[in-house]
């Protein structure tokens, strides 16, 4: 009876010394680089409707209830799930585009608070470093037992995670947000929205003078219609936008529109109409260059789908980032391309 009681004050004394040595905090980490522009993976841990798709919680389980929080991405943004053995509740209290994301936990099987913290770190243009963290609030005493294995399971979550985004940057299409972060040349699929413009219709031969005079005039038609007539702050005109409903080269004319998205209906001018692009999905290049040489940028883009096997509309649209009369080089213009693809 003796030895018993030695061995159980011994065991009494372990249990109550181990915690000593133990962490007082639960913490987990991962890093994973991935062949992406930081911009376009930022935008998956920054838009809660993109994170759900694959974080390593919810995106195996069909069965758990989500919950999305206006505004949906960025700061303020908020998202629920709940599930028969667990809970997890995230708000963004930071987002700095391209660099950090921070958030706020409750559940997650960590108690009432704990903090996220998700850092990315271009390494190339193409290139991103990141590292995501998770730290609990301090524990009791007694309680850092639970630390140890929670923190092991923890970090084989964000490194799950970190598997599910990679698969699901390869094979979903980009949101518009991600779509801006493409560099020069750099070919991807984005789910376009859909736009409506006021626009004036044009139809010229393939000659670039003409298509060019015709696309100037368009635009300084209705730039001044909004402006001057109706009013419109020039603050608020959206890029330039044109639509090439088809191009013929047999008959070596084209039909296109040219015009600005409206962020509210308006009566269109004279010699002006509404313009509706249809939503779906697109492939999508940022031409870096002289518009001279668009055409070069769609001719990879027509080529790459064929080898993804991808079948292609024979509109397409362009959409000017920047303003050429600002433009000192023109080297420096920058045009999204879109082509709609097919079902």
């Amino acid at each position: 009876m003796r030895r018993v009681a030695q061995v159980l004050i011994l065991i009494v004394l372990i249990v109550l010394i181990i915690p000593v040595f133990l962490p007082n905090q639960i913490q987990a980490e991962a890093e994973r680089e991935f062949d992406f522009p930081a911009g376009i993976i930022f935008e998956d841990f920054n838009n809660f409707n993109e994170f759900a798709k694959w974080d390593p919680w919810t995106s195996d389980d069909s069965n758990i209830e989500k919950e999305f929080f206006s505004p949906y991405r960025g700061k303020g943004a908020g998202y629920k799930w709940s599930s028969s053995e667990d809970y997890g509740d995230l708000t963004i209290s930071k987002s700095e585009p391209n660099k950090y994301v921070e958030y706020k936990m409750k559940g997650f099987n960590l108690g009432e608070h704990s903090d996220m913290k998700v850092e990315f770190k271009s390494q190339s243009p193409k290139k991103t470093m990141v590292k995501w963290t998770i730290s609990s609030d301090k524990i009791d005493y007694f309680s850092r037992y639970y630390t140890y294995f929670t923190s092991e399971k923890l970090n084989d979550k964000l490194e799950q995670g970190l598997k599910n985004l990679q698969r699901e940057l390869k094979t979903s299409s980009l949101t518009p947000e991600q779509a801006q972060s493409l560099g020069p040349d750099e070919i991807m699929k984005e789910n376009f929205d859909g736009l409506k413009l006021i626009v004036v219709e044009n139809f010229a031969s393939l000659d670039e003078e003409e298509i060019k005079t015709a696309t100037e005039e368009s635009f300084g038609l209705i730039y001044s219609y909004m402006v001057d007539f109706l009013k419109v702050s020039p603050s608020k005109v959206n890029k330039p936008v044109s639509y090439y409903e088809y191009i013929d080269t047999a008959k070596k004319e084209t039909k296109f529109y040219c015009g600005y998205p409206l962020n509210e209906s308006v009566k269109p001018g004279e010699g002006m109409e509404l313009f509706s692009i249809p939503a779906g999905e697109t492939l999508v290049c940022i031409h870096k260059g002289s518009y001279s040489t668009l055409s070069k940028t769609l001719k990879l883009m027509r080529e790459k789908a064929k080898k993804e096997k991808l079948k292609l509309g024979n509109s397409y649209w362009e959409e000017y980032l920047n303003d050429p009369e600002t433009v000192k080089n023109e080297k420096e213009l920058l045009t999204k391309i879109y082509i709609p693809i097919k079902k």
